[in-house]
């Protein structure tokens, strides 16, 4: 029986992994390169130290960069995109049936806490989750199972009492690995991801009630 919800927060609540690589895109294309798309979406839901996007465009372009001017340009572009961004749809259905059952719910997001807060606060969620789990609070990020662990031991549920809601392959490998079920929604980044290891995969959480979830799951 499920009991809590726990839910990713990059690309599955909020869609910053859109603005997080057009704002690359936009630099790299300055220099007349292109990163990379299949490329890029193999690090989503980590640390975000796997890839150094500087680094490659560096060895892309031949040239030496000013990494933080760069770096700090790239920041606010990113901002400004992820500003102009609303909940992904299904999001606020399925959260507030989830506490029409009286299920517990969580964030957990290997983006560190400074980031993840500001969000939920703004699009005024935040009050729906008992707790919020992020990067900078575990030693070990997704695709590392810490993070899940984690949340499950602060609701005080089973990993088999749990449901997990990723867009990204190392989400559901951290999410499996911690012995939760995993509903995967892809985005438009991870969509050609080996998604192979999810319970259920949707297109969106509009496509399907938490209910018609939960039936399938049995």
């Amino acid at each position: 029986m499920i009991k809590a919800i726990i839910s990713d927060f990059d690309g599955l609540i909020l869609d910053t992994e859109t603005p997080a690589y057009d704002s690359w895109q936009e630099i790299y294309q300055e220099y007349g390169c292109t990163l990379p798309l299949e490329f890029y979406a193999t690090v989503l839901g980590g640390s975000g130290h796997e890839f150094d996007a500087i680094a490659y465009l560096s060895e892309l372009s031949g040239k030496e960069l000013d990494v933080e001017a760069i770096r700090e340009r790239r920041w606010q572009r990113k901002l400004e995109l992820v500003e102009a961004m609303r909940l992904l749809p299904g999001v606020l259905d399925t959260i507030l049936y989830a506490k029409q059952r009286g299920l517990k719910l969580a964030v957990a997001s290997s983006s560190p806490r400074r980031w993840v807060l500001p969000h939920l606060e703004r699009l005024e969620i935040n009050h729906y989750f008992e707790t919020v789990v992020t990067g900078d609070q575990v030693s070990n990020v997704k695709p590392d199972p810490e993070i899940y662990l984690e949340a499950v031991a602060r609701l005080e549920v089973e990993p088999h009492e749990a449901l997990a809601f990723e867009d990204s392959f190392n989400g559901l490998q951290a999410a499996k690995d911690a012995g939760l079920f995993c509903v995967v929604v892809p985005n438009l980044l991870t969509r050609n991801l080996d998604f192979s290891r999810a319970d259920i995969q949707l297109e969106s959480l509009a496509d399907r009630s938490l209910e018609q979830l939960f039936l399938q799951l049995r």
